[in-house]
Parts: C-alpha cells; structure tokens; sequence
C-alpha cells in the first residue's frame, strides 16, 4: 500500500470534515459555527449563540428598567402617604415650640402633660375642669413658675427635693403626724401604690410632674417674698351692694331719699335689694383697699377735679348690667377708714396683684416666646378633652359682678 492510501485511512482523516466539494448538500444544511481556540462555549441554541442570548436579556433589562422605577416610586408613595399623615397627626404636634423662657422650652406636649395633670387632680377633688380656658392658663402658669424658677436664686429661694416629696405625698393624700409613721413601711408602701396609680391615670413620668411641682413650689415662695412688701395697713372703704332685677328710676330715687333722710345702707338694702342673700348680709360686701377690684378703683377711691370723691359717700352709683345673672348692680360707700388693717383676703388678693406687676416687670428682662392661635388651641383642647373624665360645667357665682364682689364675701 502506498503512503497516499495511508494518509486516506488515517484516523485524522475519518474524523476530517468533508469540504464543500466532497458534500455540497451537508454544507447548505447546517450554518456554520465561528470557533475560537479558548472560548468557554460555542454551544447553539435555536440558531442564537448565549453571548446573543445574554445581551438579549440585558437589552429587556434595560428596556423594563423605567417601568420598575415607575412602580417603585408609586409604591414608596402609596407608603410615605400614611407615614406623613401618622407624623404629621401624632409626632409632629407634641414636639411643637408652645412657649420658650431664656432657653427654657416647652412643646404642645408639655403643655398637654401640664393640664392633664391639673385636670386628674381637679377630677380627683371632684372638681369640675374647665377646658374652654385651659390652655391660656396653662401657657400663663408654665410661663410664671419658670420666670419664678430663673429668679429664685437672686432671692436666696430653694427646694429640696425631700420638700417635693412632701408635697406629692400631700397632693395623693397622704400626712404623716410623726416621724415614726412617715418611716413605717406600711405607710411607704401606701404612698408607693398610690403614685403608682395616680402616674397610671395621669399617663406620664413621675419626673414630668415633679418637676410641675417643683417649680410651682419656687413661684409660691417668691409670693411670699413679694407678700413682705405688700402694707398691711391701708386706706380702705366700706362697700355694700344693691342688686336690682327690674330698676326703673323710681326705685333709684327712693333709694337716694331714703338715703338722704338717715336710714343705714342696710335698711336700704332690706328693702329694695332684690339679691336672694340680702336678708343674711344686707348687702355688706366689706372693707376693700385700693387694688383689689381694679375696675371699681376709680370710681371707690377716685377724685374729680376740685378734690371730691367721684362716689359721695352714702350714695347709689350708676347700676351697671350683668349679661350672666340679667340684673343691675349698684354699689354705695358707706364710709372711708385712712387706716386699716387689712384682713386675710384682701391680703391674699393685693398679693395676687403685686406678684403680677412684679412679673410683669421681669418680663422685659428675659427672651419670652408664646403660641396661642387658634391651631394650637384646637389641637391641646382636643388632646385635654380625650383624656377627660367628669363633665365640665362652667358655674357662675349669683353677684359675681363688679369683680366678684360676691365671691369675695365668700
């Protein structure tokens, strides 16, 4: 056998592939394959390679890319609408400046806290609780025990927190008599079950409202303070009061006649005072001094030009009209006293007064910011009126005219 017949039947040439020439038809039918030497994979599928399957994936990608991105986003929307609205109604609100003193702050939180406090210690008294004015006091309140807080130490004022102990057992109703029943354990464990409680009901930390406390405490101390300064021997009329439902100046001029002719201002309340209270006090509302009824001043102390009283002594004034109980009011001095003593109330309210021009005075020298608008004043009230208990009715003392004339009787 020739070299050319081995080279023919040589395992090489077997496996060779025949050319086109060799076998037209098997060229036609079957594409062709590129073949790189190192290419991890010529495998054919459908007659597409996987480099042409895998940029076809990456080209979709590409293409429903937006359309993700776009569902996502409304999503994320459909999402971050009910969080917004969550904070908006229930974090947001509480973490809101209400009132600053210096760099003190208080939120609407704090203001809710204060009067909620207030609120369960009104409803533990039985008291009602008026929420129509609550937020105005509150802010006013927080305002004077941190102003009374910063100035304590110019007025070597102090409290130890024993003494704020003292005052919270006092408030949850608790008063040892002797050391050995304050140190009893029966009596620590009633006192513990009792804040336990009250902290329960108030819904806050035990240090919010001892703090509440603390500084009240500082504001009643600087009372006393300013009390110090107040005379306690002062000029001061004698007022009585004529309370008239249907007046018609015939009664007014008989009541001056009568006057006139010597009878006592008693006698002539007796007779014509319509007040249900006349025949017990006949009309005598007592001693006042200058500063105790601001809007009567003027007319119970003051002069005209030549040096008179506005209001001659033993004289009916101008009956003033009172919407709550629909009747008139008029007021008669009876006589006038250049010194005398003045009594424990009017003390108490002359106090009041000098504590709020005292105030009034230091207000100027601190940086003071305060939010009362409408917004603010829905929203406390609606949070304050969630948490109430007992109802809320405003009564009206019967007299309460002329600043409270009657209720200082009282």
């Amino acid at each position: 056998m020739s070299p050319e017949d081995n080279q023919e039947n040589s395992p090489e040439n077997e496996n060779a592939e025949p050319n086109e020439s060799q076998d037209p038809q098997r060229s036609t039918d079957v594409p062709s394959v590129d073949y790189v030497a190192g290419r991890r994979s010529i495998t054919t599928r459908g007659a597409v390679s996987r480099r042409q399957m895998v940029e076809e994936k990456r080209q979709l990608q590409l293409k429903s890319r937006p359309f993700i991105i776009a569902a996502a986003i409304v999503l994320i929307g459909l999402l971050v609408i009910p969080v917004y609205a969550y904070f908006q109604i229930f974090v947001f609100p509480p973490r809101e400046l209400a009132l600053r003193v210096a760099d003190t702050e208080y939120t609407r939180g704090d203001v809710v806290n204060f009067i909620r406090f207030n609120q369960r210690m009104s409803e533990d008294l039985g008291v009602p609780f008026e929420i129509g004015n609550s937020l105005f006091d509150a802010l006013l309140t927080l305002q004077e025990n941190e102003l009374a807080f910063q100035l304590a130490p110019q007025y070597g004022i102090a409290v130890s927190p024993e003494e704020v102990d003292d005052r919270v057992d006092f408030i949850l109703g608790f008063v040892a008599t002797t050391v050995a029943e304050r140190e009893s354990r029966e009596y620590k464990d009633n006192i513990e079950e009792a804040k336990r409680q009250f902290i329960h009901r108030i819904g806050m930390d035990e240090d919010v409202f001892r703090d509440f406390i603390r500084k009240s405490m500082f504001k009643e101390r600087l009372r006393a303070v300013i009390a110090e300064g107040v005379d306690r021997v002062q000029v001061q009329v004698h007022l009585y009061e004529i309370i008239l439902i249907n007046p018609d100046s015939e009664i007014q001029r008989a009541m001056e006649r009568d006057l006139r002719g010597g009878d006592s201002v008693e006698e002539v309340a007796l007779r014509y005072s319509d007040d249900p209270n006349v025949q017990r006090n006949r009309g005598d509302r007592g001693w006042f001094p200058f500063g105790v009824s601001p809007e009567l001043d003027a007319l119970l102390f003051g002069l005209d030009a030549d040096g008179n009283r506005i209001l001659a002594l033993r004289t009916p004034s101008e009956g003033r009209y009172d919407e709550t109980t629909r009747t008139y009011s008029y007021v008669i001095v009876d006589e006038v006293n250049d010194a005398r003593e003045v009594d424990v109330e009017n003390l108490d309210a002359l106090t009041t007064r000098a504590m709020t021009i005292f105030l009034n005075e230091e207000r100027g020298n601190f940086d003071l910011y305060m939010v009362l608008d409408s917004e603010i004043f829905d929203w406390v009230n609606k949070q304050v009126r969630l948490s109430t208990i007992l109802t809320t009715p405003t009564p009206v003392p019967f007299g309460a005219q002329f600043g409270g004339l009657s209720q200082l009787e009282q």
